[in-house]
């Protein structure tokens, strides 16, 4: 039943492998981890187990599993490609998967079985292989990607893709006759170590990504307010540190405060207060330019910074956060919540001067709520 080949060496792989998975797996169970991890080690364990049944096997045993080999192999495929797509964001489909592998097991048994043919198994490896990397091409491609990390994750997955079917075209090109790759010692090694490389690139990558998820998460509780995901106090100050100091460069300061937030909150309970501290934190993310920052300082008080902006464009950002949260109605439970801000605005050159800026945009705020809130005033 076992092939006489079989080495030392050749069960290095996929001892590496399984060992990797298990470990991953093990890891992935803390709390907090992502979920793509655990995806990733049950595809490193069920890949080690499918590469260890092909090395150690004889041809004769192989035949009779071949469908279960396959099977082992393409769900690991499955796993790895859920993993990506986990991490990009992307909707999976686990009936295409399962599809896919039903389709490829069930290749893989009628020319192991019924009709004997290397070429016929080695292409429909190698074209299952990329359509389960694959399953959703379009939404892949078009799916926008968080860091230069997820963007390497996509490209390596199309080379990867693009490998198993070049791999497999090359394998058929130079076996000829009906034997079983496995015992091909040159050409087994060669592809063993192929996908050990790749699965160890995937394997850097994705434990990159953690390590970036968890900094960011560090840096989210450190710098952003929970509720709203806006900059807090010293996200604010971190973020007036990097203003550019040029001079000839204008910035101005925006001190925003919801009208007549109390008695919403007295009206409609602090949850509702909550939903409407979020829905304008929306408004301001809608209307502030890329380099713009907004930072919760108070309870319903809010700054926001525009770096190198002209007067006029950022009374033209102001009057579209005023007007757009007057025309936006908070719906909640059938109710339209109406909301009004008033607005202080003024600037500053120095990034030094930003306290000052500050106090004065706090005087034109304090000027529009007594003329009446809802409008914007200049101190």
């Amino acid at each position: 039943m076992l092939t006489s080949d079989f080495t030392f060496y050749s069960l290095l792989v996929p001892s590496i492998m399984s060992s990797l998975g298990i470990i991953m797996l093990c890891i992935s169970h803390y709390n907090d981890l992502p979920h793509y991890l655990s995806s990733y080690a049950y595809a490193l364990i069920l890949f080690g187990l499918a590469i260890l049944l092909n090395t150690i096997l004889s041809g004769s045993a192989l035949i009779e599993i071949s469908s279960l080999v396959a099977i082992l192999y393409f769900l690991s495929c499955a796993f790895h490609s859920k993993a990506i797509y986990e991490r990009l964001t992307v909707d999976y489909l686990w009936p295409t998967y399962i599809y896919l592998i039903s389709l490829g097991a069930f290749g893989i048994y009628y020319y192991t079985q019924v009709t004997a043919d290397q070429t016929a198994r080695l292409l429909i490896i190698g074209m299952t292989t990329a359509a389960i990397y694959l399953h959703r091409p379009i939404v892949f491609l078009r799916t926008p990607t968080r860091l230069r990390i997820d963007r390497y994750l996509k490209i390596f997955t199309f080379v990867t893709a693009v490998i198993a079917i070049g791999r497999a075209i090359v394998l058929t090109a130079l076996l000829n006759d009906e034997g079983f790759v496995a015992h091909y010692e040159p050409a087994w090694a060669f592809t063993q170590l192929l996908l050990l490389l790749i699965e160890l690139i995937f394997l850097g990558m994705f434990i990159s990504c953690a390590i970036l998820d968890l900094v960011l998460k560090l840096e989210q509780e450190r710098y952003r307010d929970p509720l709203t995901g806006l900059l807090n106090r010293r996200g604010l100050e971190a973020y007036i540190q990097k203003i550019n100091s040029d001079p000839d460069l204008q910035h101005a300061v925006l001190m925003a405060d919801l009208d007549h937030f109390k008695s919403v909150n007295d009206r409609y309970g602090h949850q509702v207060g909550d939903l409407v501290l979020q829905h304008i934190s929306q408004i301001f993310k809608a209307n502030i330019r890329k380099k713009d920052q907004v930072s919760r300082i108070g309870g319903e008080e809010f700054l926001i910074v525009l770096p190198n902006i002209q007067k006029d464009a950022a009374f033209k950002i102001a009057e579209r956060i005023r007007l757009q949260l007057e025309d936006t109605p908070l719906q909640h439970e059938q109710q339209h919540i109406d909301l009004t801000i008033s607005i202080g605005v003024s600037f500053f050159k120095d990034p030094a001067e930003i306290e000052e800026a500050i106090l004065a945009a706090d005087q034109g705020l304090y000027q529009a709520k007594q003329m009446g809130r809802n409008q914007i005033q200049s101190a």
